[in-house]
């Protein structure tokens, strides 16, 4: 969890949950190794802050355990960072495959924060940085995560086909 940032949100939206819209009122913008964030609340007011590495925001030694009744809302905000980024890919570019998807999970599950120019790898990358900077995950939550997201992959692609994820996914999210 990134303090410095959560310290930001509250002195201007006080204790209230904070809503990213990445593309309304959230926009990325590298800086060479460099992330920012700019994020404008409801009042109009700008918050512009640079986001830390993954590995600077995973926090303690916590295990993923999907078998828990508590499961999904803990881990929604990292498994919604991680479907949302790969929904705006698909979005922009729907001659995405599924098996695309799957060998750039494989990737980030080998290594979150693996330094490699790819559209996809980049924008989960991003929603991850920003859901850890407000929530406290451990690098064994982030993994499971991850690996649940590539699960989920491919099944629907071996049962729908080539996209049936990415046409699952983008009527969810």
């Amino acid at each position: 969890m990134d303090r410095d940032f959560v310290a930001k949100l509250e002195r201007v939206v006080g204790k209230q949950k904070t809503v990213f819209s990445i593309g309304n009122n959230t926009f990325f913008r590298q800086e060479g190794d460099r992330l920012l964030i700019t994020y404008t609340t409801d009042s109009g007011e700008t918050i512009e802050h640079t986001l830390s590495q993954i590995e600077q925001l995973l926090e303690g030694n916590a295990i993923f355990i999907s078998s828990d009744d508590d499961w999904q809302d803990r881990y929604l905000p990292l498994l919604m960072a991680i479907e949302t980024a790969i929904d705006s890919i698909y979005q922009r570019n729907p001659s995405l495959k599924d098996k695309v998807v799957i060998t750039s999970l494989d990737r980030l599950i080998m290594k979150p924060s693996i330094n490699i120019e790819d559209e996809l790898i980049r924008a989960v990358q991003n929603n991850l940085r920003l859901a850890l900077s407000t929530e406290v995950y451990s690098k064994g939550e982030l993994l499971g995560c991850l690996r649940k997201v590539q699960r989920s992959a491919k099944r629907h692609h071996s049962v729908d086909g080539p996209t049936g994820y990415l046409d699952f996914i983008k009527d969810k999210v």
